[in-house]
This record gives C-alpha cells, sequence and structure tokens, in this order.
C-alpha cells in the first residue's frame, strides 16, 4: 500500500513514530534483556517490558487504521508513559503523559467539570506512579515530579497566551470577513457544538468534515454518497447562513474552536 503523507490525519503522524519506536523499543526489550536488567527493579522485567512494548506497538497500527478513536491513542499513551517510568526511563515517561494531556485538551478544550475532574484525577495518577522511580533515587523522583508540573505550567502558559492573541485577531477578521452578527459564537479556544446552530444535520456534517478533516467536496460526496454538487449546495447555505462571503474566510473564523457534531 502506497502512503500519500499529504492526506494523513496528524494523529497518523504520531502514529507513524510511535510505531518505529515502539518497534525499536520492543527489539532492545527482547534482545538487550542483560543491559535492562541493570536498569530496572520492575519484577518478571524479561516478560512485562517486551509485551507491554509489543502490545503499544500494535496499538500503533491500529492508531494508524483508527485515528478518530481516541480510546487507542490514549491506551497507548498511558501503557508508555508509565512503563517507561517505573522502568527507570521517567523522562521519557513525563513526556509521554504530557502529550497525552495535550492531546486531551485539543480534542476536548477542557471543556465541561467532568473533563477538568478526569485530567485532575490523571495528574494524581501519574504522580502516585513517579512515586516507583524512588527506587532509583529520590533525586530522579523530585526532577521528575517538577518536570511533570512545569510542563503543565508551560503547557497552560501557551493556551492562555494563544487564547489572548487570538481574542485580538478574531475581531478585525470578522468585520472584514463580513461574519453575521447574528450568529452567536463561543468564546475563542471552546468547544463550538454545531446542533445549537439552525443548519441540516447534512450541513453540520458537511461543515464538520471541511473544518475537523480538511475533506474536499468530492472527498466528502464520496464518502457520504452524495454527489458534488449537492455538497458545494450545502456549503453555499452554511456560508450564507453564517454570512461569511467564501469558505476561506469561514475556515479562518472557526479554526478558533473546538468543533463537535453531537
Amino acid at each position: 500500500m502506497k502512503l500519500n503523507f499529504k492526506k494523513l490525519e496528524p494523529i497518523q503522524y504520531l502514529a507513524l513514530g510511535g510505531f518505529v519506536f515502539l518497534l525499536i523499543a520492543s527489539y532492545c526489550s527482547l534482545f538487550f534483556q542483560e543491559e535492562w536488567s541493570g536498569t530496572t527493579t520492575v519484577p518478571y522485567y524479561k516478560i512485562v517490558i517486551p509485551v507491554i512494548n509489543i502490545a503499544s506497538t500494535i496499538l500503533c497500527v491500529f492508531m494508524f487504521l483508527f485515528p478518530k478513536n481516541y480510546i487507542i491513542i490514549y491506551t497507548a499513551l498511558s501503557l508508555e508513559c508509565v512503563l517507561s517510568t517505573l522502568t527507570g526511563i521517567e523522562s521519557l515517561g513525563v513526556y509521554l503523559f504530557s502529550l497525552m494531556i495535550i492531546l486531551i485538551y485539543m480534542n476536548t478544550g477542557f471543556i465541561g467539570k467532568k473533563i477538568k475532574i478526569i485530567v485532575a484525577l490523571l495528574y494524581l495518577i501519574f504522580t502516585i506512579t513517579l512515586l516507583g522511580v524512588i527506587v532509583y533515587g529520590k533525586s530522579r523522583f523530585w526532577m521528575a515530579l517538577g518536570c511533570t508540573y512545569f510542563f503543565a505550567c508551560a503547557f497552560y502558559s501557551i493556551i492562555l497566551t494563544y487564547k489572548k492573541k487570538l481574542k485580538a485577531l478574531i475581531p478585525a477578521i470578522q468585520q472584514e470577513l463580513f461574519i453575521s452578527k447574528e450568529v452567536k459564537l463561543p468564546k475563542s479556544g471552546e468547544v463550538m457544538h454545531l446542533k445549537d446552530y439552525d443548519i441540516s444535520d447534512r450541513q453540520k456534517m458537511i461543515l464538520y468534515e471541511v473544518m475537523t478533516n480538511n475533506k474536499t467536496y468530492g472527498e466528502i460526496a464520496l464518502k457520504h454518497n452524495l454527489s458534488t454538487s449537492l455538497v458545494k449546495k450545502d456549503m453555499t447555505g452554511i456560508l450564507k447562513y453564517f454570512g461569511c462571503k467564501n469558505a476561506n474566510s469561514l475556515k479562518l473564523v472557526l479554526s478558533q474552536f473546538v468543533l463537535s457534531i453531537e
């Protein structure tokens, strides 16, 4: 199968990188076990480490095939961040955990009390996991703990900076692109629930595909068994509803939100 890298979803690049990394990790944990024995205190490391690495490698294949199934993504990252931490590679564990939190934010915007509680619990669980690093030295535990929460603050700082700059930019864009004042948009960075807008279900699907999956009209027509002309007609209706002069203008304005079709 020939890959068209231009059409890959962002998460599929992560899956490819993870597959290569975990393939190497699986090989090392199988054929360099004597070297591993001096760096880890995990019982049955000769079985546990290779099995988890191989399982995560397989999960990367499923991540590539099903890039919209975030459960697979979070499972692979959870397994590897815990394994890396407990086997003495805590710097990698901290990085993988931080990456998982970033992906959760990108997919949810941390909108809603439930998501915030889940993220808080994840930090608590990972903090407890870091206690396993103490066997390698107390200083390594404290450094890993400090890095975890430093990365959290750094990430939050980037989010706030991005939102601040975007808020200053969007009103000017809206005025220039003639976005209808009658359409109430959420605050930048928040989830935009398409169900709250007075367009048809098919139009919501088309808008979601264009914005989230970057699909062309032809690709949307093929995927959903529609005619290209019908997709274009529906998109014209969407532009009219939002009071936007063209699709690129609409994309530019809506890019500040996390779109949800549910």
